[in-house]
């Protein structure tokens, strides 16, 4: 029996390396991976490093607090109105998405609110600062807001970007480091089955507590997971209107973008796309463009339901040389998450390697094609009438 269990654990340990040598050795991209492996590598010490400071400094302000509130809660002295400001933006720090849009002023324990929060942030702020020791009243003069109004700088980034987070305070995470690792330790010394399964929980739990991401948003099953960020900037050196006409019809980008292979209209601001998959594999879904703004930006987002869901934004600066900069920023879902994006990079076409390239050819045509541009500018003006009707 343990003759066969060690002979499975050879197997698997031996197909474990052979997919590790295939991923990392591979001809074409074998050195790319391995030098992203090292560069995330070192940037994973220097996170833990950190990481581990930000825990034990939180860890000793936490004790510092409670021996404080402990000493207060026997000798009670009156507190001033400052430390009394300051402890309700702390808090409200937790509480509410923008807190920079919220004042504060005490006065002999009267707490008073002014400024914007939404309706469920105003009543959790209100109910937490009541609750707090010393506060006699609260004055709430907090005007409401939708959500996503109360901050000028909110966007669809923001809040996607705040939801794939994994909010855990620096000693929480100390903690759930330090019982994961003492757990994967003493199921190692057991050498049983039910070692083996503390091995794996503390080995998980060890490995949450370093994420900065929640699981939701690293596995991207879900239809309300963002999915995985993408942010590229390239210098084109083309007009501003050129590379922005471009931009507003996404007719025109299986003509720059070598993963695209068609792009069709089926309605009133409303393309079906079709791109090359892992394997050659078309895969297609519907998509939009939402907002543009002239010489500035192009934004698009899929519709529910697509097999890719995606929405991003194109911007465009001009620099000092007559050349534009662009920046692609995007969040995208591959079909089965983060297992369809392993599949992807396993085939060679990891999405961020892919819009690389593509950029890349972009600038080149761009500066090289005089046809392109001379397409690009004699259906412009159409295509803006198009956007401006919608």
């Amino acid at each position: 029996m343990a003759s066969s269990k060690k002979t499975m654990w050879t197997l698997l340990g031996g197909v474990a390396t052979g997919a590790a040598a295939l991923y990392f050795f591979d001809r074409e991209c074998g050195q790319h991976r391995r030098s992203v492996f090292a560069r995330k590598a070192q940037r994973l010490g220097r996170e833990i490093a950190k990481t581990a400071e930000l825990s034990i400094r939180d860890a000793e302000h936490r004790i510092t607090g409670l021996a404080t509130h402990a000493w207060t809660n026997v000798v009670r002295p009156p507190l001033d109105d400052r430390v009394h400001e300051e402890r309700v933006r702390a808090r409200m720090g937790r509480i509410v998405e923008h807190p920079h849009n919220i004042h504060v002023a005490a006065d002999d324990g009267v707490i008073t609110l002014w400024g914007e929060a939404t309706e469920h942030d105003a009543r959790r702020l209100v109910h937490a600062v009541s609750a707090m020791p010393g506060v006699r009243e609260v004055q709430n003069h907090l005007e409401l807001c939708e959500p996503g109004a109360a901050g000028k700088e909110a966007d669809a980034f923001q809040h996607a970007r705040h939801g794939t987070l994994l909010r855990w305070s620096p000693s929480k995470r100390l903690l759930a480091g330090s019982v994961g690792a003492a757990a994967s330790i003493y199921g190692w010394k057991r050498k049983d089955k039910l070692g083996f399964l503390m091995e794996l929980l503390g080995g998980a739990l060890v490995a949450r507590s370093m994420s900065r991401k929640n699981v939701r948003s690293m596995l991207a099953f879900s239809d309300d997971s963002p999915g995985f960020e993408l942010d590229k900037t390239i210098k084109v050196n083309a007009p501003i209107s050129d590379i922005y006409q471009f931009w507003t019809n996404p007719e025109n980008y299986p003509k720059v973008f070598s993963n695209i292979s068609a792009i069709e209209r089926v309605g009133e601001n409303l393309y079906r796309w079709t791109i090359n998959g892992p394997a050659g594999v078309p895969i297609h879904w519907e998509g939009t463009i939402t907002r543009t703004v002239p010489n500035t930006s192009v934004e698009w987002k899929s519709l529910p339901g697509s097999t890719i869901g995606n929405f991003g934004i194109a911007r465009f600066d001009p620099n000092y040389d007559a050349s534009t900069r662009v920046r692609i920023r995007m969040f995208y879902r591959p079909p089965a998450g983060i297992l369809g994006r392993f599949v992807a990079e396993m085939f060679g076409s990891a999405p961020a390697k892919v819009l690389d390239q593509d950029l890349r050819r972009m600038k080149f045509l761009f500066e090289k094609d005089a046809g392109l541009l001379k397409e690009v500018r004699e259906g412009g003006d159409e295509q803006l009438l198009k956007i401006a009707k919608t």
